[in-house]
């Protein structure tokens, strides 16, 4: 009985036809990643405080619990991202306009930071806004 219950729970493995092929990026240099565009996804709402904070709104589909306890009429929930002064400031150049290098100047022009220091926090910032697809790239033609 004990087992009965757990298969219950437990998440159905897809085999190979059911599972979505998985498309691979082909792998940018740093060269081309610095060179590139960073842009808003513009299927994300977002809205700007008075005091330049930025706070992105994410709609967030009902789980599988709350489907079950809440019925079909459960609705999508909206989930807020509220960003701090600096993730604000980088969020306003991801415009399509300034590339990954001028963010970089401008951070540590702005905050006194040390070139490589905002290399580092910009690109894993850009990265995770990346994974959650707030933002995309716009990488420049090969000449």
């Amino acid at each position: 009985m004990g087992r009965d219950v757990v298969r219950l729970f437990r998440r159905k493995e897809k085999t190979d036809k059911e599972q979505k092929p998985r498309v691979q990026q082909p792998p940018i240099s740093k060269r081309e990643l610095l060179s590139a565009k960073p842009i808003r996804n513009p299927m994300i709402e977002w809205d700007k405080e008075e005091d330049g904070t930025v706070i992105i709104y994410l709609k967030v589909a009902p789980s599988r619990v709350e489907r079950f306890f809440m019925g079909r009429a459960s609705e999508e929930r909206v989930k807020r991202i509220v960003l701090d002064e600096v993730g604000s400031f980088v969020w306003n150049l991801c415009d399509g306009q300034h590339t990954v290098n001028d963010i970089i100047e401008a951070l540590s022009e702005k905050y006194k930071l040390r070139r490589i220091e905002a290399e580092r926090s910009l690109l894993e910032f850009l990265k995770m806004l990346s994974q959650r697809m707030l933002v995309g790239f716009l990488l420049s033609e090969k000449k």
